[in-house]
């Protein structure tokens, strides 16, 4: 007889979504229905299930994965079921370490269909380090194959892609492998408006923007064109009936420690003619990248950041980031403003909202300190209480085990037969299942007051530290840096304009998000 408490972990692979095409049925409800009957004729309480729907290669990219180790790491759970164990782990060896480390050290099993791997048997351990490595080979090669296969698809003109270009539907190939594109007519009319606009010479891929939104014609996803949406049709030579590949290959970069993934736009990419229609004649499209090729800048200036709020203020009205706009006649500071030309959102000085956010912040940690030291001494009592609870608990679920496995020695004996076994068995189940209940319960409430107070001894210090260093560094990026440690974002919103110099410039109202538990 096993007692504790168990998880399910499911997730999908790349075999398995290339097996759902073919009708092989869902993946996560075939393993689901597997993973519990195991459980139940294992006797496994199964207390939560954690179902992972992308097929990410580092657990960065899992959220619940990640969910998953911060739970094993707490010593939540006496076990996690799984399928195999290559579904925990096919990263690379840092993220293999982790998963290791997490299950060795909080002891929790780790439960498949064919084997259980207890991280306390040096032998199961040694199972479990080959299984992950050999499941990352595994994912390797297929990996290889996979992107083979799409070169080959690729020089064929199929087009390999998941989503199809604006002005194209992706459909499948007739008694062939792979995809190919028709024209999506109602796209295709905007698609040909782009580039005949961009013919005339004085025109620009700017006033193409506005002609579109005024227009009120609409991208596929966005509410509205951009700059770099119309940059892309104009340059992407699946208008004019070709295929390409690695047009923007993945390249991969560590910062701080952590594995951060891009696809810049690559210039050497191959290009091969395709099995659909082209949209664009060669004429126009030849006419089109020579005038791109004279309005492109000879000198390209390496990009330094030079708005400290980047990527942190948005427009409170159409959600929108707000952009640093710059002033290089008269020497005037630069402003803040909302970078969608349809919002009256009034720009205010930028030097004024740096200024505002750090006076916020600096009001707002007085508040976070008087209203944590009101709750301080109460939450440590509390904690008290919780802890004499979950001792008392312990003791009665320690008894109960006890009783249980008495039961099981009177069977064992031939004492009890099964019905009599049953029937003495249930009662003490159910009261073991209302044990295990009220202790998970509390230790939640206790790891609730925890997150609290840890706050206080950590993020308190670095958000003082943070308003008393912020005004002395030199560079835009550093500030920025600084202020998005400790804020998910900040809101802008201001709906007069000043009119004489007397008016009030910070007349504007900002809603400040800092990454700090609330009491």
């Amino acid at each position: 007889m096993q007692v504790g408490t168990y998880a399910i972990y499911l997730r999908k692979s790349r075999e398995d979504i290339e097996s759902e095409k073919y009708g092989e049925g869902e993946t996560l409800a075939r393993h689901e229905k597997l993973l519990t009957t195991l459980a139940e004729k294992r006797n496994l309480p199964i207390s939560k299930i954690y179902r992972e729907v992308v097929s990410g290669e580092t657990i960065s990219e899992r959220e619940e994965m990640q969910k998953l180790l911060k739970d094993v790491e707490n010593e939540k759970w006496t076990g996690i079921l799984v399928v195999e164990v290559e579904r925990l782990a096919r990263g690379d060896t840092a993220d293999q370490g982790m998963v290791l480390k997490a299950f060795k050290y909080s002891h929790t099993k780790i439960i498949t269909p064919v084997k259980t791997y207890d991280p306390d048997n040096e032998f199961d351990e040694e199972y479990f380090e080959f299984g992950l490595f050999m499941s990352r080979r595994e994912y390797k090669t297929i990996n290889r194959r996979l992107q083979r296969g799409r070169e080959i698809s690729v020089s064929e003109g199929k087009f390999v892609g998941n989503i199809a270009p604006f002005g194209y539907d992706r459909i499948k190939l007739k008694n062939a492998k792979g995809y190919s594109l028709c024209i999506n007519q109602e796209e295709a009319l905007i698609v040909k408006e782009i580039f005949r606009l961009y013919t005339f010479k004085h025109n620009t891929i700017g006033s193409i923007v506005k002609q579109l939104n005024d227009m009120n014609l609409k991208p596929r996803i966005s509410s509205e064109w951009t700059i770099s949406s119309v940059k892309d049709i104009l340059s992407n030579p699946t208008y004019i009936g070709k295929v390409v590949w690695n047009r923007r290959k993945q390249e991969k970069k560590t910062k701080n420690g952590h594995l951060i993934i891009h696809r810049p736009r690559n210039q050497d990419y191959l290009v091969f003619d395709g099995l659909h229609e082209p949209i664009i004649d060669n004429t126009t499209w030849e006419f089109v990248q020579e005038k791109r090729k004279q309005n492109t800048p000879k000198v390209k200036h390496s990009y330094q950041v030079q708005n400290p709020l980047v990527g942190l203020v948005f427009c409170q009205k159409c959600g929108k980031p707000m952009q640093r706009r710059p002033y290089n006649k008269d020497n005037k500071p630069a402003t803040l403003m909302c970078c969608n030309s349809k919002c009256d959102n009034v720009s205010s000085k930028l030097y004024i909202v740096e200024n505002k956010i750090i006076e916020s912040l600096r009001i707002w940690l007085e508040h976070y300190k008087v209203d944590y030291e009101g709750k301080e001494d109460s939450i440590f009592e509390n904690n008290r209480i919780i802890e004499k609870s979950i001792a008392t608990t312990k003791k009665e679920l320690e008894k109960e085990n006890t009783k249980l496995n008495k039961i099981y020695d009177f069977l064992e004996n031939g004492i009890y037969d099964k019905e009599e076994f049953i029937n003495r068995s249930k009662s003490i189940k159910i009261t073991i299942q209302s044990l295990e209940s009220k202790l998970k319960e509390y230790n939640e409430l206790l790891l609730k007051d925890r997150d609290i107070l840890n706050p206080k001894d950590s993020m308190t210090p670095k958000l003082e530290s943070v308003i008393d260093l912020y005004h002395h560094l030199k560079t835009a990026e550093d500030k920025n840096i600084l202020l998005k440690s400790i804020l998910f974002k900040v809101t802008y919103l201001k709906s007069q304009k000043a009119i004489r110099k007397e008016d009030d410039p910070t007349n504007f109202e900002l809603h400040i998000y800092p990454r700090i538990p609330k009491i």
